[in-house]
């Protein structure tokens, strides 16, 4: 169910005091563990000590990043659009998105040369919110794949894992803020994934089968 706009400042509220109260003490952390990797020196640190080092820094930057999703849903969503080529957009976000170490990702670009008024910005991180979600369907391992595609309804970025598909007792709700069936993450990804394209006049829609799904970013052309 959506949040009415009593529900949405009171989320704006609470998610500007934890991002204050919760990104303070983990910029203190991130330093520490900064401090004494520095101050054990350029030395090969022992094995355990440099997993748990690493397991500090990689944890601070998920929950910081955890904390920058819930600021960004709860504030009004204005596109920076410009007209520009959707395949250059999508490109450049696939080339700088790092799959994890047993995934990659196949590319093909099918609007070569058509161009949309959009928030580039903006749909780049929602492709990677979706390819997350994908790679999250696959175990984190396999191919993902991407494709653009330029139609009578618009230019399409469709995105397609080998999961088990869609639980038909989310499809309806999925696209929902905190909504996931992840043990890790807080849901935000397709519900951000939406809120930006339809910023930009589009949509975000899904079909899922028995050799997994395919999520497709919607935008009109311009």
């Amino acid at each position: 169910m959506a949040m009415d706009k009593g529900q949405q400042e009171i989320l704006r509220r609470a998610a500007s005091v934890i991002g204050h109260d919760l990104r303070n003490p983990l910029a203190v952390i991130n330093n520490s563990a900064y401090f004494v990797r520095a101050k054990l020196g350029q030395a090969k640190l022992d094995p355990k000590v440099e997993k748990h080092l690493k397991i500090i820094e990689s944890e601070v930057s998920r929950a910081d990043k955890l904390i920058g999703d819930m600021l960004t849903f709860s504030r009004p969503y204005e596109p920076a659009a410009e007209t520009m080529p959707l395949d250059s957009v999508v490109a450049d976000a696939v080339e700088s998105y790092t799959a994890p170490e047993g995934g990659r990702i196949d590319l093909k670009l099918g609007a070569k040369g058509v161009t949309a008024k959009f928030d580039g910005k903006a749909v780049g991180d929602a492709l990677k919110r979706l390819i997350d979600n994908a790679f999250a369907a696959q175990e984190e391992k396999g191919t993902v794949k991407v494709v653009t595609a330029a139609g009578k309804d618009g230019l399409t970025i469709a995105v397609s894992d080998t999961g088990p598909g869609v639980d038909p007792k989310i499809k309806d709700v999925m696209y929902e803020a905190f909504m996931t069936t992840k043990p890790k993450g807080m849901g935000l990804g397709l519900a951000l994934a939406r809120k930006y394209l339809e910023g930009n006049g589009g949509s975000v829609s899904h079909e899922t089968g028995p050799k997994g799904s395919t999520f497709k970013l919607i935008l009109p052309k311009a």
